[in-house]
This record gives structure tokens, C-alpha cells and sequence, in this order.
């Protein structure tokens, strides 16, 4: 690994398209949006592309892990006190998901009100997306990015995931599940903090 450090606007849409790849099967992803993968892939590219900028505008950092010179692997955040966003950013996810179709937006929103109820109510940073490129994936990358956070973190650190599988893994980096919720096509979102 060549290090992580805090990514370049230039760097944004590749960010946005290593998320869409590493997220695309999902567990959440599986639960809000289109059936056909390709469609899918259209949806969320979209989708990242929209949460990368208001995250750059209204959170942040968005950090990269860097190997052989090439982005790898994302951790987009925003910093204590600054989530939510502005409601009117909202209007940002919008073509991606009219793109979806009228169930995947209904899908979506539920998804999204689900997700608000789960944030602390004390000062956290949100560790909204962590997505390492699945040609690197399982090679120390996440593990880094998550390091990165809790170093630069003021508050505790909160994250949600919907792959069952990212609970012990979380887990073995010191978060520990504050609740769980039901999703859209019977997924689960369960709700993370490490303090």
C-alpha cells in the first residue's frame, strides 16, 4: 500500500466509481435498487457521484488508499456536527433514483429514514461509505482507511451497514453494534459506533 491520504476533486469520480463497484452486490444495494446488475451499476454510479459532492460540499474528508500510484479504496465521512446534510441536497439523489424507477425510490427513501433514526444523537463522525476496489479487496486497504478516521477523529466514530458479513469485521476494529433495523426486502441495517 502506498498510504491513504484526504482525495483531490479530480480524484472524485474515480472515488465514486471504486464505491459503486465495491457496493454493488450489496446486501443494501440488493435491497433499494434495480434487480438487473447493470442497471443497478447505472443507478448507483449515479447515486456515488451525488454523495461524493455533497459530502466534499457538506462533510468530509473523504480520504483514498493509494497502491501502485492508483486510488484503491474510499472512505467518504463527514466530520462531527456537520451530518446530516441540507435538506435541499436531496434533490442531488434524485435523477439517480427516478433512473431506478418509482419501487426503488420508495425503497430508497425508507432506506434513508431508516438510516437517519440509527445516528447517534451525540457528536459523531459519520463513516458513511468505506469500499475498497474489488481487485484489492482483502488486502489491508479498509483496515488503513477505518485507521485514518479514528486518528483523525474528534468524537466517536458511527457507521451502518447492511452485508451481514461487516459486522465482525467492523467488529474487530472496535465497533460495536448500538441497534439494528429492517430493511426493504427483508435486509437488516445494523447500527455501529466505536467510542
Amino acid at each position: 500500500m502506498d498510504g491513504v491520504r484526504e482525495l483531490e476533486p479530480a480524484e472524485h469520480e474515480e472515488a465514486a466509481r471504486i464505491i459503486t463497484d465495491a457496493l454493488l452486490h450489496d446486501p443494501g444495494w440488493l435491497a433499494v435498487g434495480p434487480d438487473r446488475t447493470a442497471h443497478r451499476r447505472r443507478v448507483a454510479l449515479r447515486y456515488h457521484r451525488a454523495a461524493i459532492g455533497v459530502v466534499h460540499r457538506y462533510g468530509g474528508p473523504i480520504y483514498g488508499a493509494f497502491q501502485a500510484g492508483r486510488l484503491a479504496g474510499v472512505a467518504a465521512t463527514f466530520a462531527a456536527g456537520r451530518y446530516p446534510a441540507p435538506a435541499h441536497t436531496i434533490v442531488r439523489y434524485v435523477p439517480g433514483f427516478l433512473l431506478a424507477g418509482p419501487p426503488a425510490l420508495i425503497r430508497g427513501l425508507r432506506t434513508s429514514a431508516v438510516q437517519d433514526k440509527g445516528h447517534p444523537r451525540e457528536p459523531h463522525v459519520f463513516l458513511w461509505f468505506l469500499a475498497v476496489d474489488p481487485s484489492h479487496q482483502r488486502s489491508g486497504l479498509g483496515r488503513a482507511l477505518v485507521a485514518q478516521v479514528v486518528e483523525d477523529a474528534e468524537a466517536p466514530v458511527y457507521l451502518d451497514t447492511a452485508n451481514p458479513a461487516n459486522v465482525p469485521y467492523y467488529a474487530s476494529l472496535g465497533f460495536e453494534e448500538i441497534g439494528r433495523a429492517p430493511l426493504p426486502r427483508r435486509a437488516t441495517m445494523w447500527f455501529m459506533t466505536r467510542p
